[in-house]
């Protein structure tokens, strides 16, 4: 089965193509560059650049993939949760390549996937995983345990309050006058940097709440530099990222130990752009021995952030469910696609 899977929830612009489970071409234009100056996404300029990059991305995932259109079994796209007018454009492209083929007797089929799923899932390239699985995932847009019973079988068990936890980075990071995104940035100075320099709060103490809440960090954090002058925030910038970023990553941590505890699973998984960080990703491995599991996480960056591997991925067992688009005119976003 080849699927050629389309994703623009948010401020990344990719296609993918996959035969059956493999990974043929995996497209990302990042639109980052546009954001610097205004330290955040910009919902109308997000939508430009993606219609702008859309055609490009897709016929640069087939070229790769030394592939063409013809020879697509099935379409996939991403169809929420995420920034709507970014959801359109993807939505609208899917829907007209599956009219356009379809008329023309390619047999095309569309699947429509959901963004929190493909990150699930992102975890499950090159790994054996047993069941039942539980996965924390975390990103600028969602924080979430999910227990996984199966493929397609999922309860989110604990999420963020407020700020996920990678939008909690970002605006710590513009607090400290640095540039977006925020979380890369912190990351590089919280390596040499000592973390107990504030005392922030410990916060969700009960230990029967695997929810989390990030808001109240970043009001402490606030608090605790506001006055400090410019030049007090730049000696000490190292070890104010590494005192955030060390309190972000506790809960983050606490959290997931928390429901591995209560649920008992036989797999841990972590995914989503948060993952990308170096010291994240020790502390979970850490966490795994400690709990005597296995861990998985995804193998190379891209498939951390945004990606259409992982929602090619996801399309890949809906349509072997048969869980297609049955009337294309009907399809349309969710924002707030709930899984």
């Amino acid at each position: 089965m080849k699927i050629l899977a389309i994703e623009t929830s948010c401020d990344d612009t990719c296609a993918a193509v996959l035969d059956d489970t493999k990974i043929i071409s995996n497209i990302i234009s990042s639109q980052t560059d546009l954001y610097k100056e205004w330290g955040g996404v910009v919902p109308n300029i997000a939508k430009q650049a993606h219609l702008e990059r859309i055609d490009l991305v897709i016929n640069k995932a087939l070229k790769s993939a030394k592939s063409t259109i013809e020879e697509i079994d099935v379409i996939a796209v991403t169809q929420g949760p995420g920034l709507a007018v970014a959801l359109g454009v993807g939505i609208a492209k899917a829907k007209e390549l599956a009219k356009k083929y379809s008329a023309k007797g390619g047999g095309k089929k569309l699947v429509a996937v959901n963004h929190i799923e493909g990150h699930i899932m992102s975890s499950f390239f090159d790994h054996e995983i047993k069941f039942p699985a539980l996965c924390l995932t975390a990103s600028g847009g969602h924080t979430k345990i999910i227990l996984i019973n199966k493929i397609g079988d999922y309860k989110i068990v604990g999420e963020t309050l407020d700020d996920a936890s990678g939008e909690a980075l970002d605006k710590a990071a513009k607090m400290m006058g640095l540039g977006y995104p925020g979380g890369p940035i912190i990351e590089r100075l919280a390596k040499n940097g000592n973390e107990k320099i504030l005392e922030l709060p410990k916060v969700l103490r009960d230990n029967k709440i695997l929810d989390f809440s990030f808001s109240g960090i970043k009001t402490s954090f606030y608090y605790k530099i506001k006055d400090l002058p410019k030049t007090e925030i730049a000696k000490n910038i190292k070890d104010y990222a590494a005192c955030f970023q060390n309190s972000v990553f506790e809960q983050l941590t606490r959290k997931f130990k928390l429901a591995i505890e209560k649920y008992q699973p036989k797999t841990l998984l972590a995914s989503g752009g948060v993952m990308c960080n170096l010291e994240l990703r020790k502390r979970l491995r850490y966490l795994a021995k400690e709990m005597n599991l296995p861990i998985n996480m995804p193998y190379k960056k891209e498939l951390n952030t945004d990606n259409a591997a992982m929602i090619g991925l996801v399309a890949y067992y809906k349509a072997l469910r048969g869980e297609f688009v049955t009337d294309i005119d009907s399809l349309d976003r969710e924002a707030r696609l709930g899984l």
